[in-house]
């Protein structure tokens, strides 16, 4: 089952190398981009959509990371209060 899975992601990495370098082959229109720090006067459309895409991808990846890390440690802590407030019980010592 393993190996079906490795070959998936293969399969997978395969097909989105060459859907973006088929992006850049046909779209090879020129044109000019001006963003905050970074001008650029001829540049291939192709490689502006690719990279803007790749740039918003690992943004999501390492916003959707950080935020499941955020969301595990919420979980841990409220299982953690829960027991403390369980052993509080079980001692006899709950400040409620």
């Amino acid at each position: 089952m393993a190996w079906l899975r490795k070959t998936f992601f293969i399969v997978s990495a395969l097909l989105l190398l060459l859907s973006g370098l088929w992006l850049v082959v046909v779209n090879d229109q020129t044109v000019s981009l001006n963003l905050l720090f970074f001008a650029a006067d001829q540049v291939n459309s192709g490689v502006v959509v690719l990279v803007s895409f790749a740039v918003g991808a690992a943004v999501g990846l390492f916003a959707g990371f950080n935020l499941f890390a955020l969301f595990k440690l919420n979980a841990k802590l409220y299982w953690l209060k829960r027991e403390v407030r369980q052993l509080q019980d079980a001692l006899g010592k709950n400040p409620r």
